[in-house]
């Protein structure tokens, strides 16, 4: 059966709701299921309250067309953002992606995010603690072997605890108190006591030698061929390396000798490793000499100022080191009352240093 309106009963149907008027000047509007009588709601709506397009404009579109959209926004609702979060936009036309805080292409964040205090802030204080923790990380695991407040305390010195303890490495002869000072069992720093060892002095003296060494070997000419049909100079990059090494492999091995001698004839004393690694290294300030003399008066004069140097150093080792192997006495008599082993260890340690000395520089001189 057919239940849809006749084309008859549509027409009367329309006829009757247009010729009828609202009563009372009641008016009608689009949603009552009628239209208004008034001529020109009926040029602007239909009969079913749709608004009806207007001819020569614009046609309404009932929803928005964002297609071109779909992808394009989704990467600024972060730095640059297409997002406000309630903020007022401050970009306009084509300069979005120009003003977007530190946009890289693709609308991530690039180096210009630094350039936020806060952000620049954030990162110092990260920075710093990761500082400190590698700090302390290190100074733990240096505490194990040697302690820090040690190590600082060789090298508490001035200017004029260096030049008097070089003056004392060259003219040992007039020097008369060899004693340390102690503070509540504590030695007195160098720059109070000059009879005190340090590492500042060593230290500077080694890395001397391996410069001298190598202007040494720059200023001398060597045959490479057997007939020498031209002489090379004998410095090379290498030279300084082989030189660093050459010391610091016989250094080590001189301590660990002394350390050897001191166990096996079990002698107690009050010398320390790093007090040892000091006075083995003063002889560097000889040799630094001698090899400066070398370059001036030739061989002759290398060899005797090789010798006055290797003189002053025994001296001093043995006066100095008498009050560190022995302890507080410091006199000879404690030596002939029968410990004849801290004199022969004392004659070691002194004696060893001017063959190190000469070995170490002898292959330098032309």
């Amino acid at each position: 059966m057919d239940y849809s309106m006749s084309g008859a009963r549509k027409s009367r149907l329309g006829q009757q709701v247009r010729g009828r008027k609202p009563a009372g000047g009641e008016s009608r509007g689009p949603g009552d299921g009628t239209t208004m009588y008034d001529p020109q709601y009926q040029q602007q709506y239909d009969i079913y309250g749709q608004p009806v397009p207007q001819q020569g404009g614009p046609q309404p579109q009932l929803f928005e067309d964002t297609s071109g959209q779909a992808y394009n926004n989704y990467g600024n609702q972060g730095y640059g953002g297409g997002v406000d979060y309630g903020y007022p936009n401050t970009r306009q036309g084509g300069q979005q992606g120009q003003q977007a805080y530190g946009a890289y292409p693709g609308n991530m964040p690039g180096p210009q995010i630094f350039q936020d205090p806060m952000v620049a802030n954030m990162a110092m204080q990260y920075g710093q603690s990761l500082a400190s923790q590698g700090r302390e990380y290190m100074d733990k695991k240096i505490e194990k072997y040697v302690s820090t407040s040690q190590i600082k305390y060789y090298f508490a010195v001035d200017t004029h605890y260096v030049m008097k303890k070089l003056q004392l490495l060259l003219f040992p002869y007039t020097h008369t108190d060899w004693s340390v000072r102690y503070e509540q069992d504590t030695p007195v720093q160098p720059r109070h006591e000059v009879n005190a060892p340090d590492l500042y002095i060593p230290l500077m003296a080694v890395v001397t030698y391996i410069l001298v060494a190598g202007l040494c070997l720059g200023l001398q000419k060597s045959c490479v061929t057997g007939d020498c049909p031209e002489l090379l100079h004998r410095f090379s990059p290498d030279v300084l390396g082989m030189q660093a090494s050459s010391a610091l492999v016989w250094l080590v091995l001189e301590i660990f000798i002394i350390l050897a001698t001191l166990y096996v004839t079990a002698i107690q004393t009050h010398i320390k490793t790093l007090d040892l690694l000091a006075f083995s290294s003063y002889k560097y300030v000889g040799m630094i000499v001698s090899l400066l003399a070398g370059l001036v008066m030739d061989s002759l004069g290398y060899y005797g100022v090789l010798a006055y140097c290797s003189l002053s150093l025994v001296v001093f080792m043995f006066r100095t080191l008498r009050w560190q192997v022995q302890g507080s006495g410091g006199t000879m008599e404690a030596y002939s009352v029968g410990n004849k082993r801290r004199l022969y260890l004392l004659l070691f340690m002194s004696g060893l240093q001017p063959l190190m000395m000469w070995w170490l520089t002898h292959h330098l001189v032309a």
